[in-house]
């Protein structure tokens, strides 16, 4: 039997059908050993030690994933990070004024924080980690600037004591980097930075100037990276669903075939065959005839040929966690609706409903559910709602203010001096001609 290969999918003519393969769960799995690049122990990001960049591949392939990420950080950074002084009467707090001198308005316009903080705001979003890096002033009493480590060239050191040492940034780590190719930071304790600092400062035990201010949004049962809630969307398999569903459209309208089912695979589908027929996998020849073999029994199964069954695979696995235990099918055959041109619109709208939800993303926000009639909230419904996102930010600002606090101790701002996010507050017209005003919260 012949298959035809589009749009990245494999085509079964004579049983109509499209074999759509599933990422593999193992993406998330916790790394089981320390990596050692001569003295340097690190501790690796994903089982591959290359997770943030996987993670950037699959959002660059999903318009609502992207189109959800940059919802989130443009709702996160409001109207931008800056100083703000607070205006006191009768020993309360009334208000707050803009800075528009002194040294934490001239920190902020030599450092671009504006820049700083919408780069940390896009790591914490997607990966829930970030990696600031404050330099000190050669005198050793000032931090003379702030810098954002991008996350996906960033990771951590085996901790020692409780307490993770080292920073280690690299472009290389998906290409087995040397230790030429890997810069080594002091990291600040994550508790007391200040104390940390002064104590590194004191004792000269650093390496340079630069230290890593560590800071994440912490999630259940990890020590060193965390694990985004919203990355249940590659486990749950609805990221793979949705981003098949306009491939496999794209393959019908083209080629003009008949879909009549869809068979999702588990990558652990095939590993199962080749580990049990000991099929060696840098053997491409006999990979490929075990692979096309099995395509065979796929159309004998679905056309109902006297074969249909024989030597097809349909294992599946308990996965056990913290959460209770789940099963992972290893093979999945699904019916789909063959209405004229209707192929997947129901199912391209549930997906995107699902990925919305675990995205934190009101679909009558930013338009994301396809199909007809939707998006019917009044204004005042959708004020609310966004009122409602911006308020569910706090607790990320929170995280990102964290190193500016400390450049704010630590080179003695004024205690009325306050690191600020305002927010843009949707109102009325008749409150205000612009129908937005600015809102101030610590």
């Amino acid at each position: 039997m012949k298959t035809i290969s589009v749009g990245g999918l494999t085509y079964l003519k004579e049983a109509q059908a499209i074999i759509a393969m599933k990422s593999s769960a193992d993406l998330f799995k916790e790394p089981d050993e320390i990596k050692k690049i001569e003295n340097y122990e690190i501790v690796p990001w994903g089982d591959d030690n290359n997770l943030p960049a996987t993670v950037i591949e699959k959002m660059e392939k999903s318009e609502m994933v992207s189109s959800n990420l940059e919802f989130n950080v443009n709702v996160g950074y409001g109207t931008g990070v800056k100083p703000m002084r607070r205006v006191i009467e009768d020993n309360k707090i009334v208000g707050y004024e803009d800075v528009f001198d002194g040294p934490a308005y001239e920190f902020f316009e030599d450092n671009d924080i504006q820049g700083y903080f919408l780069e940390q705001l896009t790591d914490l979003k997607a990966f829930y980690n970030v990696f600031p890096e404050i330099v000190i002033s050669n005198d050793k009493k000032k931090i003379t600037s702030i810098r954002s480590k991008e996350a996906v060239f960033s990771r951590w050191g085996k901790a020692k004591d409780g307490k993770i040492p080292y920073h280690y940034y690299s472009a290389k780590w998906g290409d087995n980097p040397t230790k030429k190719d890997i810069v080594q930071t002091d990291v600040l304790d994550r508790f007391n930075p200040k104390a940390s600092l002064e104590e590194y400062l004191r004792t000269g035990k650093y390496k340079n100037l630069r230290f890593i201010v560590p800071v994440n949004f912490p999630t259940p049962g990890r020590t060193y990276y965390q694990h985004a809630y919203w990355w249940s969307i590659f486990q749950s398999g609805w990221y793979d669903f949705s981003v098949m569903i306009p491939e496999a459209k794209k393959a019908l309208m083209k080629n003009g075939f008949m879909v009549k089912k869809i068979i999702y695979l588990s990558p652990k589908y095939f590993e199962s065959i080749f580990k049990e027929e000991g099929i060696d996998r840098n053997d491409k020849e006999a990979v490929q005839a075990r692979v096309d073999k099995e395509h065979q029994n796929f159309n004998d199964f679905l056309t109902g040929s006297d074969k249909a069954g024989k030597g097809l695979v349909s294992q599946k696995e308990i996965i056990h966690s913290a959460n209770g235990a789940k099963e992972e099918k290893y093979i999945e055959i699904v019916d789909i609706d063959t209405g004229k041109g209707g192929e997947f619109i129901e199912d391209s709208e549930e997906a995107s409903n699902v990925i919305s939800y675990a995205m934190g993303v009101h679909s009558s926000l930013i338009g994301s559910t396809p199909g007809k009639n939707k998006g019917s909230f009044s204004g005042t419904d959708k004020r609310e709602l966004f009122l409602m996102k911006q308020a569910l930010m706090k607790p990320f600002r929170d995280r990102l203010l964290r190193p500016l606090n400390l450049v704010k101790r630590f080179n003695g701002w004024d205690n009325d001096t306050v690191i600020a996010v305002p927010d843009i507050e949707f109102t009325t017209l008749d409150q205000n001609k612009s129908g937005q005003q600015e809102t101030t919260k610590e």
